[in-house]
């Protein structure tokens, strides 16, 4: 029987046998580094979308886009056809900048029965609306000191209230209440108008709200 011995390696192959194991070894694994500003082959995070309802892009000096709220949407919430519809330019709004436009969905063509307008200001940033329902808090911008009252509504937006001239309460026919809603850069207003038949105080209050909701809060 032939015994197999172990074999003795020469020092010389050993140094080479350790260099050959080295060079076959995984690579360690890099410490991740933050590429930064200018690194190239990286892409930035984007930020967050924000939050808020998708609107129609509006272009200023052109008619307003108005299918943010559709006429089926106003017949199923204040029960009527609607057989106009008015539609305002987009202009720019004041302040620290962003646009203002507005559409009046009609009952008749000729003024008579409910008008229900939506006004709305998109803002460049959250102060303009901020400044904007300050203001309306305090009325003083709009009607003259106590000419407009507001009363604060909850479940809306940011902060929520509806706008009446209190000047006109006893004059139903040039009464008007306005849900006026604030939420991040956006300020919208709801109006109900009837000049045949008056609006009343709290009258429609509720459906003011759900015209919103269907088109701001879908």
């Amino acid at each position: 029987m032939t015994s197999r011995l172990p074999l003795a390696v020469a020092p010389a192959a050993t140094a080479l046998l350790a260099v050959l194991l080295t060079g076959c070894a995984a690579p360690a694994a890099e410490t991740p580094t933050d590429p930064g500003a200018g690194s190239e082959g990286t892409t930035a995070p984007e930020p967050p979308a924000a939050e808020g309802p998708d609107l129609p892009a509006q272009t200023i000096g052109t008619d307003t886009d108005c299918s943010f709220l559709a006429d089926d949407q106003v017949t199923a919430v204040w029960g009527f056809d609607v057989v106009d519809l008015d539609i305002s330019t987009v202009i720019e709004a004041g302040g620290v900048g962003g646009i203002l436009y507005g559409c009046d969905w009609n009952q008749s063509d000729d003024g008579t029965g409910l008008t229900i307008g939506v006004e709305v200001r998109e803002y460049v940033s959250p102060d303009g609306a901020t400044q904007y329902f300050a203001d309306a808090r305090n009325g003083a911008d709009f009607d003259g000191e106590g000419g407009i009252v507001l009363e604060p509504v909850d479940g809306l937006g940011e902060e929520a209230g509806v706008l009446a001239n209190a000047n006109t309460a006893d004059t139903p026919e040039f009464y008007t209440e306005t849900l006026i809603v604030r939420s991040g850069t956006l300020l919208v207003q709801v109006t109900v108008t009837d000049i045949t038949n008056g609006v009343t105080p709290g009258q429609y209050r509720d459906q003011l709200a759900a015209t919103y909701e269907a088109a701001f809060a879908g």
